[in-house]
């Protein structure tokens, strides 16, 4: 006999392509790397939006009196492996763009051959203004107490045999020319090579030279200029070491170093690992980097953004540790410290200026070889916060620990002072007089207060 009641159409099948078209609009919207981020730790969501959604299609089921649909049907598998595929093809093209160039394939019946090409010197002011430019190639400065540029380019082109690929190579020639005051030398004649041919530029500039050097596929490395450094790199790395200026470095991918720039340092894009150290101006670092991020003996203070944190430290006589998405070290810190971030374990010893701190889903540990002298903040959300002061230490403190969380003190004036009320524990006390205030508060987690040296 046939089925009289209708059967209901699943809700998840809408709920799965409303899912593709977010993803797909967040990557327009604001890049990949969020997307997998949060793909990364919420997956499983998948499941469980699946699972809500066949409780709902049966509940809603009984109370129409229609047949509910099937737990699971073919096209929501496949829709499931739509997601997938969506998701891997985007992951792929991102990744493969930014590690690969395709071009430069080295196909079949054809073989690299490398050529050089010495350019004429060209007179220029000990303080000129250099533009250096190659397509793909990379770029080597060095500064000579000389008032000249001195140039010599490798070539690199694919052939049949060596004479094809010179062929190639010879119908490029790399050039120094004056655009008012600005001397550029770039590789002239790459359209009409028949083909992709690489070049890398080492140049040897005045001392007191400007450098702006831009490259879509190679690395970037500058030695001793005493102007102010600007590099954009498309793919590859960045090094910038010994400078009299600002340096200012906008990278697609790879990792970016900087050592002893005279004046400011500005770092933005994405990529791989940064390294700054022993720059005399304040650092910033504004962008997503997914490598170890190093910092160290800044006295101007470093600044670091990303849609994940913003951290401040007003100076740095020590060093700044982010190893990995979990782990955050700021050590031997004389200035003002202030950060905000997530899902990271953060670690603050020696800080002696100012902290205010917020965390969520990590724990926290200060620790003080000296005792307080300016006010500190710690609002964490899922984690434990450990304190270490010195024995001697004037403070008061305030602490809250939510949701059945815990307040454990090794200071033994203040454990009377610790009240249990429902959910939450609070802490308020001193010690000693004139000290600076502690605010601590912490949901589901333990605080802890440690008595050192």
């Amino acid at each position: 006999m046939a089925n009289l009641y209708p059967r209901r159409r699943s809700i998840f099948s809408g709920l799965l392509l409303i899912l593709i078209g977010a993803l797909l609009l967040a990557r327009t919207l604001g890049g990949s790397s969020a997307i997998w981020n949060v793909l990364w730790r919420w997956w499983p969501l998948v499941f469980i939006v699946w699972g809500l959604a066949k409780l709902y299609d049966h509940f809603i089921a009984q109370r129409t009196g229609e047949t509910a649909p099937p737990t699971i049907s073919a096209g929501e598998i496949l829709l499931v492996f739509l997601l997938l595929g969506v998701i891997g093809g985007t992951w792929i093209r991102d990744w493969g763009g930014t590690h690969f160039d395709f071009s430069d394939t080295d196909w079949p019946f054809t073989e690299s051959y490398s050529f050089t090409e010495d350019v004429p010197a060209q007179k220029a002011p000990a303080n000129a203004h250099i533009v250096l430019r190659t397509t793909r190639g990379s770029i080597t400065v060095h500064a000579e107490d000389a008032p000249e540029i001195k140039v010599s380019a490798q070539k690199s082109a694919h052939g049949e045999n060596e004479q094809d690929a010179k062929s190639r190579a010879d119908r490029v020639h790399v050039a120094i020319t004056q655009s008012d005051s600005d001397y550029i030398v770039e590789p002239q004649g790459e359209n009409d090579s028949g083909g992709t041919v690489a070049v890398d530029l080492d140049v040897r500039v005045p001392m007191g030279a400007t450098i702006n050097a831009q490259t879509s596929r190679g690395n970037v490395d500058i030695t001793g200029a005493g102007g102010n450094v600007a590099v954009t790199g498309q793919s590859g790395d960045v090094a910038v070491r010994q400078t009299g200026g600002d340096v200012s470095i906008q990278s697609h991918s790879g990792s970016v170093t900087v050592t002893g720039a005279g004046g400011l340092v500005r770092v933005s894009g994405r990529g791989n690992g940064v390294e700054v150290s022993d720059a005399k101006g304040v650092v910033t670092v504004d962008g997503e980097f997914y490598g170890p991020l190093r910092f160290a003996r800044l006295p101007k203070g470093v600044h670091f953004v990303s849609r994940r944190s913003d951290m401040s430290v007003g100076s740095l006589a020590g060093r700044v540790e982010i190893n990995g998405p979990g782990d955050m070290t700021i050590a031997d810190a004389p200035g003002d410290v202030t950060l905000t971030t997530s899902e990271r374990d953060l670690s603050l010893e020696n800080v002696t200026g100012r902290i205010h701190v917020e965390n969520n889903g990590g724990n926290v540990t200060l620790q003080l070889s000296q005792p307080p002298s300016e006010p500190i903040e710690v609002s964490n959300k899922t984690g434990d916060i450990d304190i270490t002061l010195p024995a001697k230490s004037n403070f008061e403190v305030a602490a809250r620990a939510d949701r059945n969380g815990q307040i454990n003190c090794d200071f033994s004036e203040l454990e009377s002072k610790i009240e249990r009320m429902r959910s939450e524990v609070v802490l308020n006390g001193t010690i000693g007089s004139h000290g600076p205030k502690l605010q601590l508060y912490t949901t589901i987690g333990t605080i802890r207060l440690h008595k050192g040296q």
